[in-house]
């Protein structure tokens, strides 16, 4: 969820280009022989051997890779975010370090049932990562690169989470986050990692697309009461440096609010999620960093444009085979840059410094059980947006179904085929660019795309 420079595409040979290709047949070499015990989780038993379970700390990992490609060519975005061109790709290369505090409320996820600890206890995740993806989870003021860093298939190092969590006997349990970690907003968070990173696709919707991806700052969570056999309500409030800053230039501080009911049964959630804060100058072309919303306090004579965020994710579990969720999304931006840029076929600096924007979708996901191995997933989204992000500026409606199969042959190894149909109702033609680059030169040549994938994670 960056902000990208014009960076054009240069066919040459380079090996390191093959390296992916390499990982990716590595990748699934090395899983044919992890036979495993089934009753292993998929995460952590590699490390089994150096795993503290009497401390409870853990180290775990993941390596995902991927083949896609489009009807349109190369340059499949803005539709398969995160995915940037086509063809082989190591996605993520992931390592966490980690000691769970023992608690009945698990943070950005919600309260579960049971009698909640009565002592204090403490926790902390340390998660690097590396690969393709990572180009779009650099935190400005910690890992944060030039715009000339940023390629079609380049692989960067980044931190992706490094929090303190303290547990609390208080108020039925609370928890308490500080540091860096994802984001607690969004159904999907885009990690291939179980909750609370759900990831059911490959791609992500436009509505995950618009949000922000992690937070440096510090996240309060907790459970009200309600006796046993009672449906469950508890909220989180947190206080960040914005959208994927650690260093905010506006220095004002964001503000989280949320939400999450669970019903008594356990088979409803419902999930209201909300962020409120300065958004002026965070989107930062110095470094291809930040929020992937263009604002400027300069142009707009004002250092405080408010930009508000809200998700209301409703999940059922109808049975043990079929779950259904419905995500809801609205944001709004104070003197967005890009707002109405593009309407009139031309591109300049827009008058006053912007225009107040907004941007609204829904996405409803089916997800069947087939067997302990295989799910099936199909998803549609409609997403209305007056064109506010530096990969997505063009205002109209976009819609997309997608459909996959998830195949678990081991308890360590996903097989992910997936396909994709994207299209646009508006006044430009925003898919098939042949480059990444800000306006006008992500102008693409259709209204619509067809994208295939298939992706492999192999969890150790």
């Amino acid at each position: 969820m960056q902000t990208h420079k014009v960076i054009q595409n240069k066919k040459r040979f380079n090996p390191i280009n093959y390296i992916p290709k390499l990982l990716l047949g590595a990748s699934l070499a090395f899983s044919a022989l992890a036979f495993a015990e089934e009753a292993k989780p998929p995460m952590g038993w590699l490390f089994s051997d150096i795993n503290d379970n009497e401390a409870g700390v853990t180290v775990s990992g993941w390596l995902q890779a991927s083949y896609a490609g489009s009807d349109n060519g190369e340059q499949l975005l803005p539709a398969t975010f995160f995915r940037k061109e086509d063809g082989a790709a190591l996605d993520q290369f992931g390592l966490m370090i980690e000691k769970k505090v023992k608690s009945n409320v698990l943070s950005r996820v919600g309260a579960f049932p049971g009698p909640s600890p009565t002592e204090f206890d403490w926790g902390f995740n340390i998660t690097v990562n590396y690969g393709a993806n990572n180009s779009f989870f650099t935190t400005y003021g910690i890992d944060d690169k030039s715009p000339e860093d940023f390629d079609n298939s380049g692989n960067y190092l980044t931190l992706t989470q490094a929090y303190l969590e303290f547990y609390f006997p208080v108020l039925d349990g609370s928890n308490l986050m500080v540091g860096l970690f994802h984001t607690p907003l969004e159904n999907e968070i885009g990690f291939p990692l179980p909750s609370p990173a759900p990831t059911d696709f490959y791609t992500h919707t436009y509505s995950f697309m618009h949000g922000p991806a992690k937070h440096f700052g510090a996240l309060w969570s907790s459970k009200l009461s309600s006796a046993p056999g009672e449906s469950m309500l508890s909220y989180e409030l947190g206080i960040v440096r914005g959208w994927n800053n650690f260093d905010d230039p506006n220095d004002d501080f964001d503000i989280i609010a949320n939400l999450r009911w669970r019903s008594a049964d356990f088979s409803t959630w419902v999930d209201f999620e909300n962020m409120y804060g300065n958004g002026a100058d965070d989107s930062i072309v110095d470094c291809a960093c930040g929020s992937p919303i263009p604002t400027s306090s300069e142009l707009a004579g004002d250092d405080s444009l408010m930009r508000q965020l809200s998700y209301l994710t409703i999940t059922k579990f109808v049975d043990e085979n079929n779950r259904l969720v419905a995500e809801f999304s609205y944001g709004k931006q104070e003197k967005s840059l890009f707002a109405d840029l593009f309407n009139d076929d031309s591109f300049g600096v827009p008058e006053e410094g912007g225009e107040d924007a907004s941007w609204y979708g829904v996405n409803v996901n089916w997800h069947y059980t087939i067997n302990p191995e295989l799910v099936a997933s199909t998803r549609a989204e409609f997403f209305n947006t007056d064109g506010v992000h530096v990969l997505l500026p063009y205002a109209g409606d976009y819609k997309a179904v997608t459909a996959n199969l998830s195949w678990t042959p081991r308890h360590n190894i996903r097989v992910r085929p997936e396909i994709r149909y994207d299209w646009y109702s508006g006044s430009a033609t925003p898919f098939g660019a042949k480059s990444i680059a800000p306006p006008p030169l992500l102008a693409g040549t259709e209204d619509t795309q067809l994208t295939y994938s298939v992706d492999v994670t192999f969890f150790f």
